[in-house]
């Protein structure tokens, strides 16, 4: 199930925006009637990316609609694809990609906002030196593709230049799995089109204002991220499951999860062991199946609501996450351990690693005319929570009202 979300939060917006463009771009009626308005939706859209970026404080999307923004301004410029200034836009245009999302995100009114933004005029005072009828041998090095007829546009060093860039931040989507990476994916693959059909300025505009909206959709979804999602585990907050609550529907269940003993272990081990169990058991909980939706409710607890769904119809399903927690081994590492974990331990190296179990209690409710309010069944959740607590740990229990 999280791996259907992680999925479909890919393809989407990004994916759905794209196909959209390459649908209009295809269908020679539609593309007739946009041509005249493709260039004002284009710097339109990226208008609006640099705006948002600007007023969410995100200088990672700030520099990249900049750069896509006065690339398109330097095709209209320039628009002879064997142009110096445009093979060096071109190849240079992709590497800003991987250079920005490699970097932090440390805000735009700061230093690093302010030198992302210089980088990117830079090198478009570069591209405007490298157009000057003095300084044709500058770009002799970019352009070598169209010189040996290898390719025409895009040149052979751009499509290696995108080739590296997609496959950099393929490869930050996987490990991040954040929306910025996911958007900047996206604008990317939409960037190439649009350069890959550059004979007809109205596709570039319109890929490249595709472009702009997919920044735009990462600029609010991040923004949505930060505000309800949690940044220890991943999961959504608090926040997010109170948005939720008006929305539940007339049947639904609550599971409130606690870590066992979990003040005691963090003492013992330390805040930051205590932090690895969190996102441990976060990642385990949000393999739940039967359509439960997991928040990080506050501390060691954790919430699991299932639509649709009888507290009795919910306890298979926790009771599945409950083992898998369980027989999970947590290992300790030592204090000299090295800041990268290394791909395999020499066995004396194992034995100095300590395993340890970690274990949840678990207390479900639903809706009834009992408890006919969320924070109602919460408080019953809560409630059948410390029966298992009371119990002896590691167990399931269901709110005393459910007949048996």
């Amino acid at each position: 199930m999280a791996r259907l979300r992680f999925l479909t939060g890919l393809v989407a917006p990004g994916g759905v925006l794209l196909l959209a463009a390459w649908a209009l771009d295809h269908e020679a009626v539609v593309r007739e009637v946009a041509a005249p308005y493709a260039i004002y939706f284009c710097f339109g859209a990226l208008a609006a990316a640099v705006l948002l970026s600007w007023y969410h404080d995100q200088s990672v999307l700030l520099g990249v609609a900049l750069a896509v923004a006065l690339t398109v301004l330097g095709r209209e410029r320039w628009p002879d694809d064997t142009n110096n200034a445009m093979i060096a836009a071109t190849f240079l245009l992709p590497l800003n990609f991987v250079l920005f999302a490699s970097l932090k995100d440390r805000g735009v009114m700061t230093f690093d906002g302010v030198f992302k933004i210089g980088m990117v005029g830079a090198q478009a005072a570069a591209v405007a030196w490298i157009a000057e009828p003095n300084t044709h041998n500058a770009g002799s090095l970019l352009d070598w593709g169209e010189q040996t007829g290898v390719l025409s546009a895009p040149s052979l060093t751009a499509q290696l230049s995108y080739t590296i860039a997609a496959l950099t931040l393929l490869a930050l989507v996987v490990r991040r799995r954040t929306k910025v990476e996911q958007g900047l994916l996206w604008a990317l693959a939409a960037i190439f089109l649009g350069v890959h059909e550059s004979a007809k300025a109205e596709t570039l505009f319109v890929y490249a204002g595709t472009a702009g909206l997919v920044l735009v959709f990462a600029v609010l979804e991040h923004g949505y991220d930060i505000a309800y999602r949690d940044e220890l585990t991943g999961l959504l907050g608090r926040r997010a499951f109170t948005s939720l609550m008006e929305r539940l529907g007339r049947t639904y269940a609550f599971a409130i999860c606690d870590v066992d003993h979990f003040k005691q272990f963090n003492d013992k081990y330390g805040h930051d062991v205590g932090d690895d169990v969190l996102k441990m058991v976060a990642a385990k909980l949000s393999h739940v199946e039967g359509g439960g939706r997991v928040f990080r409710y506050g501390g060691e607890e954790f919430l699991v609501v299932f639509r649709g769904r009888s507290a009795r119809e919910a306890k298979p399903f926790m009771e599945s996450v409950r083992h898998a927690i369980a027989d999970t081994g947590f290992v300790l590492r030592g204090a000299e351990r090295p800041a990268r974990k290394p791909m395999r331990f020499r066995r004396s190296d194992q034995e100095k690693h300590l395993a340890v179990t970690v274990t949840i209690s678990i207390g479900i409710a639903e809706k009834s005319i009992r408890h006919s309010t969320p924070e109602l069944v919460l408080d019953a959740a809560d409630a059948a929570l410390y029966a298992a607590k009371a119990a002896g740990r590691d167990c399931v229990r269901l709110d005393e009202t459910i007949p048996a």
